[in-house]
């Protein structure tokens, strides 16, 4: 029922992504966020890391000393013990490290889940326009590939930002106490390091940015040929669809190469200043030993270089992870814009309304989508049990009405009442209660035959599922499937008919029971083999009921209470079929063209 009037006034508003971040320490504050509910797990990371850390400087320290006063002095004997130490040291660091990664792991695990259902919860609450607007291969990349990005992130470049931190703040110190002029020529090639990064990240957000929103416009490609891949068969469209294809393609896989290989600058960049960083270091303690001053010694410099990997390891592995950091930030931005779309809302103190005798007034309602009117001063008045038809040409306003019926879009001018009451000011969850939907194209989900009739009134019990489905016809067709009502359908269950699909349908609105009904054209995509019974499961159902058939088949409406013509948003005729048919207007006209036609 979603739109479908409004799909028909010219093209689509397409959501346009940017292409920059527009603050990515704000995007790191609200990950960092969802990590902070973990605080417990990551005081635990933070003090195994310490220990690692401190084992990791005295071991190196050690080394250093094992040179100096062993190894040339020959103390072998002194040495072994010295060694067996380490060892175990070592193995204690090692099992520490495991214990570290698992739990952060576990964090980067739980935060991705928690941002997943988050996004997955608001993308349930947002209205209609915003899938109006936003194609849904693109929603689609979002929640699924985004997400992932944040993940692979949270498990890869933040562990080392994590750990990094400390062991270079560890190493740093432990540098200096070693050798202060060492340590400032570290910090040269550190810095030289660092402004080319920060130059180079400016250029590689911007690029992610640009790769990401080219996926999600190849996702909606991908999604709009696979769900109409029999349209594209039939008319022989499928050179025009690979062609469109390629081009889509080549423009994710020239952003994508645009994107990796500005991030790609960094390692070589940064393996060069490391290796010349070494270079000057060897060369400066080489002198101060050969000249004797500085108290330099060879263990020294030993020490030095391996604290100077350990140092520079937690930056260079930063700087490798740069694309996916990179990737990960522009990600997240897109992922925390749709959080942040504003949800569907009920009106400030909305009203709960359990029950309705089911009399409908729509006062002088207009309605436009974008800036092209769709309805002008619709005025319609619906009793208690009377049976409404709504016809006219296609994309003339039908299905808005019923939209506005149902507050699915936001009324802009006049009043839809419901005994006496503004659907606006009513809670939407009671409104939808009273008001059963019965659409065109009927959606069932990737459950069970008993499940999906259930998804009208989810506390009802095997025995009212069964006889919904009695009433509606259905239950013929589904005794005669292997496992019955416990049958799993599969995706919008192409294994039936589109007739029996209409039946299930229709079985899910009689275990509704709610007094309101509205038939979105129910009819029109049904087979002959299964249109009587159909026909018949809609008559019972529309019992005692005031029911609006949205009507293509006018030879199904003749019954009708009353009939409204709708034409360019307009109701220019009004009355029960025999009186339109007498006054030989647009409907008569419209009447007369199907019954040729027949």
């Amino acid at each position: 029922m979603a739109g479908m009037d409004m799909h028909r006034h010219g093209p689509r508003n397409l959501h346009r992504e940017k292409v920059q971040l527009n603050n990515w320490q704000q995007t790191v504050t609200r990950v960092w966020h969802y990590l902070a509910t973990r605080k417990w797990q990551l005081v635990i990371v933070f003090l195994l890391t310490i220990v690692t850390t401190a084992v990791t400087i005295i071991g190196n320290r050690i080394n250093g000393i094992v040179i100096d006063q062993y190894i040339s002095k020959h103390r072998l004997q002194a040495l072994l013990i010295v060694c067996a130490a380490m060892i175990g040291m070592y193995l204690i660091a090692s099992v520490f490290t495991y214990f570290q990664n698992s739990i952060i792991i576990k964090v980067a695990q739980d935060t991705s889940a928690r941002i997943r259902h988050d996004v997955f919860a608001n993308l349930q609450r947002l209205p209609m326009t915003y899938f109006d607007t936003h194609d849904n291969g693109d929603v689609m990349s979002r929640l699924t590939n985004d997400v992932d990005n944040i993940n692979t992130a949270l498990m890869q470049t933040f562990v080392q930002l994590f750990t990094g931190v400390i062991s270079v703040l560890g190493m740093g110190l432990a540098m200096i106490i070693l050798s202060p002029l060492l340590t400032g020529i570290a910090l040269l090639s550190t810095l030289a390091t660092y402004l080319f990064s920060k130059a180079i990240a400016k250029l590689t957000q911007k690029a992610f940015m640009t790769q990401q929103a080219a996926l999600g416009s190849l996702n909606t490609q991908i999604e709009e040929s696979v769900s109409g891949k029999q349209l594209v068969q039939l008319f022989d469209h499928t050179t025009a669809t690979m062609t469109m294809f390629n081009e889509t393609n080549e423009t994710y896989t020239k952003a994508a190469f645009r994107a990796q290989a500005l991030s790609s600058i960094m390692g070589p960049f940064n393996n060069m200043t490391n290796n010349i960083a070494y270079l000057l270091i060897t060369a400066a303690g080489a002198i101060s030993i050969l000249t004797g001053h500085g108290g330099i010694t060879v263990g020294i410099i030993f020490t030095f270089l391996i604290y100077l990997r350990n140092f520079t390891g937690p930056i260079n592995n930063v700087l490798n992870l740069i694309n996916t950091l990179q990737l990960s930030l522009a990600s997240a931005e897109r992922v925390f814009e749709l959080i942040d779309e504003a949800p569907e809302q009920d009106a400030p103190a909305a009203v709960a309304v359990k029950q309705t005798t089911g009399n409908v007034t729509f006062e002088q309602v207009s309605f436009a989508y974008d800036t092209r009117p769709i309805l002008k001063d619709i005025n319609l008045v619906a009793k208690q049990g009377e049976v409404v038809a709504l016809v006219g040409p296609t994309g003339a306003g039908k299905t808005t009405i019923m939209n506005l019926l149902t507050n699915l879009y936001p009324l802009q001018h006049g009043r839809v009442l419901l005994d006496g009451r503004d659907v606006t000011t009513m809670r939407r969850q009671d409104l939808r209660r009273l008001v059963t939907v019965v659409q065109q194209e009927s959606f069932l989900f990737t459950l069970t035959i008993r499940e999906n009739i259930r998804l009208g009134r989810p506390d009802a019990s095997d025995a009212e599922v069964e006889l919904a489905a009695q009433r509606a016809n259905a239950d013929v067709f589904i005794k005669q499937l292997p496992a019955g009502y416990d049958t799993l359908l599969s995706e919008n269950a192409h294994s039936l008919s589109q007739g029996q699909r209409q039946l299930l349908s229709i079985a899910r609105a009689f275990i509704t029971g709610a007094p309101v009904l509205v038939l979105d054209e129910a009819t029109a995509s049904i087979d002959s083999n299964t249109e009587a019974d159909v026909q018949t499961a809609m008559t019972a159902l529309m019992q005692d009921k005031t029911s609006f058939v949205i009507a293509h088949r006018l030879s199904t409406i003749q019954s009708a209470d009353q009939i409204l013509v709708i034409n360019d948003g307009r109701v220019i005729e009004r009355g029960t079929h025999q009186s339109l048919l007498a006054e030989n207007g647009f409907y008569a006209e419209l009447y007369n063209s199907q019954f040729d036609q027949a």
